[in-house]
């Protein structure tokens, strides 16, 4: 049933592309969302805003905020996070049950704008980074983020808990990691892989090992309570189209489709 409505939707978009640009929206299309999509959506904002004539409203936190806030009933039209979470917030009731995949992220570690690439071809040579970093930014484990649990079981499984403990400097979210390595409170940082590649301040030092890294798919799906669900198909399907999908693409997405 899903998937022929997302069909309807391209179809209605790609007629959208062609006609002359409706009327604006009164009412935006409400976005709760995840940081990895903190620098995806305002990049897919301008041309579907423009060819559509409806304007999103995005708010951005944590994964476990976002689930916490959709829980408790703010208003939104539209939820972006983790395929677990959106499955999850679906069987509360808060979600309709049908999601739409967006793609999947690996993890990525940032590093000083202009410094030299380090070697993270292999386990032992990413262990070795970790080691001889001054300090490190990763996410919190303990804040609702998706990464922070997995980081602190890699540290356990490399044997360097106590070395990174020491060093650590914790974020609730990939712009507060970001921010540590910019600012050069941090040597290096890791997040998804999107909240770092185009940063301010930071380069894009490349994803962890194969070995060590995680992918995470994710999605979205509206809420039980939208009042624009039509606006917001249209986006989704605005993200599914060539357009959107070479948008993910660039910012470090693996995209099915």
């Amino acid at each position: 049933m899903w998937n022929r409505r997302l069909f309807t939707a391209l179809t209605s978009f790609a007629l959208y592309l062609a006609a002359p640009l409706p009327v604006l929206a009164q009412e935006p299309i409400r976005i709760l969302a995840t940081g990895v999509f903190a620098s995806t959506l305002p990049s897919l904002a301008g041309p579907f805003e423009a060819a559509s004539g409806y304007k999103l409203q995005v708010s951005i936190a944590n994964a476990g905020q976002v689930a916490a806030r959709v829980a408790a009933g703010e208003p939104a039209d539209l939820v972006m996070s983790s395929s677990a979470s959106i499955k999850t917030l679906a069987k509360q009731g808060v979600l309709v049950p049908e999601e739409v995949a967006i793609g999947k992220m690996r993890l990525g570690v940032a590093g000083p704008a202009g410094a030299q690439t380090p070697d993270m071809a292999s386990a032992d040579t990413f262990r070795g980074l970790l080691l001889s970093a001054r300090k490190v930014a990763y996410i919190d484990p303990n804040g609702g983020g998706t990464s922070g649990p997995f980081f602190e079981k890699m540290f356990v499984s490399l044997g360097i808990a106590d070395a990174v403990h020491g060093k650590a400097i914790l974020g609730k979210d990939g712009r507060e990691i970001v921010e540590a390595v910019a600012s050069g409170a941090a040597t290096i940082g890791m997040t998804q892989a999107s909240e770092i590649i185009g940063a301010t301040g930071v380069k894009f030092a490349g994803y962890l090992p194969d070995s060590l890294n995680l992918t995470t798919p994710y999605a979205a799906s509206i809420t039980t309570q939208s009042k624009n669900a039509k606006a917001a198909t249209a986006f989704l399907a605005f993200i599914a189209s060539p357009v959107g999908s070479d948008h993910l693409r660039r910012a470090g997405w693996a995209i099915d489709r």
